[in-house]
């Protein structure tokens, strides 16, 4: 008798182990968050500070993730310098777990996006990306979704990158000859992005997850809508929580209804590190987010692997460039960002130094390229690179004044007379034109009007026109512009060639010449040879808004 209870106690034994799993004491899930670091992680509460507030809650609580909603490879010298490796290399050193893209994360072109997925050793996330193209999709092998199983809570997440890709990064990546092989699914044509998000959480729902998180590069504001996080969630049932990136919004926990008018929790961080956010999945299956703007701790090893990485890449970066008596700035005296609706200095410099370097007429460069101040003092590469970190080569082309005309018309369409409204700026658009040897005004009580073929690409403007009474500079005096002559004119790939965020105002115009060199050896080149004179001190009403 006594042989056969032990035989039955070694059965159960055995079943326990081999089939039916006691499931762990739940435990509540910590999940950490960034947005839009734009390799800034030394500024802030930094990668340093959020490495030791992870490690410190992991003593007390083991279920822990560090996740990312975009824009983490460009943005400063840290990633162009090396073309994204530094920061994947320092997000690999961090731990994280999930994230997705950002439309900045094509910036370096696909071959080196693939390159980077293959250092990654975390996991990209991309739900809503199609390729219909005869070579190989850089998406090849990234998941639409991903399960992390804590045991006794399954957490689902998706990864939703935003359509505007096809316009705010280089439209050049997703073409093969000509047209378009890589689709976001653009809620403009009937919510196929709501759509697609709700196929992927309908899957993951089946495969009995606890949760659905949504990492988004989408926006919350109504310049993505309807291609933002609000529209996705009134629009798609099953999501818990969304963490947003993209319009760099600082949004601690927000609630709004999803289709079936259930709660869903939307939080953002902004942008370089300004804060990071901490998600905690309760025992009782609340939801609850936190955000930290510094913390006391600093994680020493993290610190050196960072200094280590900056004491490489300042061989290059502190090459003297020249010397400024004064800060050429993209804001304001109240620190608000003004290039992207009106004329600013660092602006007038650079669009200068496309159109003396390239020997050109007039000079351009679209607002949202330039990024950063050059401050008083030494000027070095460095600086210049933070200014202009996009990989973009300058060109020259010969252009009617009629194609010069539609691309500042482009620019303006968004301006407003005042340029800021409860300390924000209001009307920006990263189109809006700085120029060189070419003087405007803008009427913002004019509306154009434009029309846009389905990625996004003006095909027509019509109406009145707010842009009027353009001048270029010839022989050191202003003469209205024609618009049936000729002029040669300066400007980046970006702009030129690749229709950059729609513009095709120079889509038939002859290409002259490439630089083959990249904008800030362009602008380095001008500073050695003409130095930063006084007139950059002050605009010179190349810009008027009426």
């Amino acid at each position: 008798m006594k042989k056969i209870i032990t035989l039955v106690l070694i059965s159960v034994l055995l079943l326990s182990i081999s089939g039916c799993k006691v499931k762990p004491k739940k435990e509540p899930i910590y999940i950490f968050y960034t947005s839009d670091v734009h390799c800034a992680v030394n500024d802030n509460i930094s990668f340093p500070g959020l490495k030791a507030l992870i490690e410190d809650t992991r003593k007390q609580h083991p279920d822990v993730l560090l996740v990312d909603s975009g824009d983490f490879l460009q943005g400063g010298n840290l990633g162009s310098i090396s073309k994204g490796e530094a920061i994947i290399t320092l997000m690999n050193d961090m731990g994280y777990d999930y994230v997705t893209f950002g439309n900045h994360e094509f910036d370096y072109g696909l071959d080196t996006l693939k390159g980077l997925l293959g250092k990654a050793k975390f996991s990209f996330i991309a739900s809503n990306a199609k390729y219909t193209g005869s070579g190989t999709s850089v998406f090849e092998g990234v998941p639409e979704y991903c399960i992390k199983d804590f045991g006794h809570t399954r957490i689902g997440f998706i990864g939703l990158l935003t359509p505007d890709n096809l316009k705010t990064s280089n439209p050049l990546y997703f073409m093969e000859n000509g047209e378009y092989v890589y689709d976001f699914y653009d809620n403009n044509k009937n919510d196929s992005l709501a759509a697609k998000a709700q196929s992927c959480v309908d899957e993951l729902r089946k495969q009995n997850v606890d949760y659905v998180i949504a990492l988004c590069h989408l926006g919350s504001t109504e310049e993505s809508r309807p291609n933002d996080s609000i529209y996705l969630i009134s629009h798609t049932t099953g999501i818990d929580a969304v963490i947003d990136g993209h319009s760099h919004s600082i949004i601690v926990g927000d609630k709004y209804p999803n289709k079936d008018g259930e709660d869903v929790l939307l939080t953002s961080v902004g942008t370089k590190m300004e804060e990071v956010g901490e998600m905690i999945i309760d025992t009782d299956g609340t939801i609850s987010t936190v955000h930290f703007s510094k913390y006391d701790g600093i994680d020493e090893t993290m610190k050196q692997k960072i200094d280590d990485v900056f004491a490489k890449q300042n061989v290059i970066l502190n090459e003297k460039i020249g010397e400024s008596s004064f800060v050429l700035s993209i804001r304001d005296e109240d620190g608000i960002r003004r290039c992207r609706n009106r004329e600013v200095t660092i602006g007038n410099l650079i669009a200068d130094s496309f159109r003396v370097m390239m020997d050109c007429d007039i000079g351009m460069i679209n607002a949202g390229t330039v990024r950063d101040d050059i401050d008083q003092g030494e000027i070095t590469y460095g600086e210049l690179v933070e200014i202009a970190p996009f990989l973009n080569v300058v060109v020259a082309m010969k252009a009617k004044g009629q194609n010069v005309l539609d691309a500042l018309e482009f620019g303006s369409q968004f301006t407003e007379k005042i340029p800021v409204f409860d300390g924000n700026p209001v009307g920006e658009s990263g189109s809006f034109m700085q120029v060189g040897g070419l003087r405007y005004k803008i009427d913002t009580s004019v509306k154009p009007e434009f029309e846009y073929d389905k990625s996004g690409r003006v095909t027509k403007i019509s109406g009145d026109r707010r842009v009027h009474d353009v001048e270029v500079l010839k022989d050191g005096e202003y003469a209205p512009l024609d618009p049936e002559a000729y002029y040669s004119v300066a400007t980046s790939d970006y702009i030129a060639l690749a229709f950059g965020e729609g513009n095709t105002a120079f889509k038939d115009c002859e290409l002259i010449k490439s630089s083959e060199k990249l904008i800030p050896e362009i602008v380095k080149e001008y500073i050695k040879e003409y130095g930063v004179d006084e007139r950059y001190a002050q605009l010179e009403d190349r810009i008027i808004i009426e």
